[in-house]
């Protein structure tokens, strides 16, 4: 416990006797009436559309969770069989700055493969973050202040809020094509064509899998992507960042 003085004692009633008579909305909107409102996110805006809507045959299409035949959340047994085999077998300390070694190196061979060529050459490199979202905001603080003349390329379509990210760190950002309406697939040929055009030096912002919003992830055909990564000359792109959950 820290040694608390007389006095902070008595400064802290007095500001909480102070505020007694304010309610919290009328407290917060003295420091902070001049924030505007955020917009609504219109892929959560979708899950709040479900919940008021009375109809007993609603079904959820907004976030991405399973759930049984009475809107119940499902957790997997592979989930769970995974939470016991870890519960009570690690100790509680601080991790290192660039996140659990073991957990970092484990996560990136699942997504590129045990053999993958990059993996081999030592040209993939990853940080333990917090959450997809963490993950976006770290890498967009990082161009702003050691890339301050790349900029970001972000699918079409995307979560609303991978721009937002980057517009708040004043980061560039441009788009490559990834869905397909006419298909309902992947528009693999416009996705490499722009890959291929963009500037060296530029990042890619990519959905590993399960791609947010359309679903549609990239096909693991093996050599389906060889054919396309060699050869690009000076158009190839610096860093293709993964939105991986804490990576």
């Amino acid at each position: 416990m820290l040694p608390i003085s007389r006095q902070a004692l008595k400064l802290a009633s007095l500001s909480t006797t102070g505020l007694k008579g304010l309610s919290t909305s009328s407290a917060a909107s003295i420091s902070f009436a001049h924030v505007p409102e955020a917009p609504k996110d219109p892929i959560l805006g979708i899950t709040e559309a479900f919940v008021k809507d009375p109809n007993p045959n609603k079904i959820n299409l907004g976030v991405g969770a399973y759930r049984d035949d009475d809107c119940k959340p499902v957790v997997l047994e592979s989930v769970r069989e995974a939470e016991r085999r870890v519960a009570g077998t690690h100790y509680m300390e601080y991790l290192p700055m660039g996140g659990m070694k073991e957990f970092v190196q484990e996560s990136i061979k699942l997504a590129y493969g045990d053999d993958a060529k990059c993996l081999k050459e030592g040209n993939v490199a990853a940080v333990q973050s917090l959450s997809g979202t963490g993950s976006c905001r770290l890498m967009a603080d990082f161009m702003k202040r050691f890339m301050p003349n790349s900029e970001v390329y972000i699918s079409v379509p995307t979560w609303a809020n991978h721009h937002n990210i980057w517009r708040d760190a004043n980061v560039g950002m441009k788009s490559y094509r990834y869905y397909k309406p006419e298909t309902r697939g992947l528009d693999f040929e416009g996705f490499m064509e722009d890959l291929s055009a963009a500037p060296r030096g530029s990042v890619f912002l990519l959905h590993a899998c399960a791609h947010n919003p359309t679903g549609m992830s990239a096909p693991r055909t093996p050599g389906a992507h060889d054919s396309h990564s060699h050869d690009r000359g000076a158009g190839t792109p610096g860093t293709l960042g993964m939105e991986e959950p804490g990576i």
